[in-house]
């Protein structure tokens, strides 16, 4: 899993992965708490990308409770809206309290 959010309040790993080929795709997302002992609450996943090319089921994602060392998936539907093969980035990032612990960034 990367990237690694180091932040001392809430340390995390989380990576993004795109199943399907299209125009529909699945893109599973795994947080995961790497602290020893401190579980992080409040936290949520926001995905960010072209409107124009993509339509995401959901943008804005409610994570559990973290507890430490286990892994968190969630998933969210795209579909792609160009018929013309064009793609762009997506971006998924971890935030808490607004602040962004974490971050993904990939061209599908």
């Amino acid at each position: 899993m990367m990237p690694i959010s180091n932040d001392n309040f809430a340390p995390l790993k989380l990576s993004a992965n795109v199943q399907g080929i299209g125009p529909m795709f699945r893109l599973t997302i795994e947080v995961m708490n790497t602290s020893t002992a401190n579980p992080i609450m409040g936290a949520y996943v926001v995905l960010v990308t072209n409107d124009t090319l993509y339509v995401l089921e959901k943008s804005y994602i409610n994570l559990p409770l973290l507890v430490p060392s286990l892994t968190y998936t969630v998933n969210t539907m795209i579909r792609c809206t160009n018929d013309q093969g064009v793609t762009d980035c997506i971006n998924v990032f971890v935030y808490i309290k607004g602040k962004v612990l974490a971050g993904s960034h990939g061209c599908y």
